[in-house]
């Protein structure tokens, strides 16, 4: 399965610490590899859109049988005012 990164995506993730982007890295190779039962929550309104939580960070992304698109990576606070207005 490949994964893929917005360009948002990519941004807010380089400004994030090096310990968090860390555990973010781990998290997302998780989602990659399947084998693993993550708490993958999907988002209410939205199709084939979940989310993870990793401490106060959030991923959102949509996955499909061949891939997956991180759409966005940030934190807790400002993450769910971001998919209202990109994902709407």
């Amino acid at each position: 399965m490949r994964v893929i990164f917005s360009p948002r995506a990519e941004k807010e993730l380089k400004k994030i610490t090096k310990i968090d982007q860390i555990a973010l890295a781990r998290k997302i190779r998780l989602i990659k590899d399947e084998a693993f039962n993550l708490q993958e929550e999907k988002l209410s309104g939205f199709k084939n859109i979940f989310r993870v939580r990793v401490s106060n960070y959030r991923i959102v992304y949509r996955k499909t049988s061949q891939e997956i698109y991180i759409i966005l990576i940030g934190h807790r606070k400002d993450i769910y005012n971001l998919v209202n207005k990109l994902l709407r």
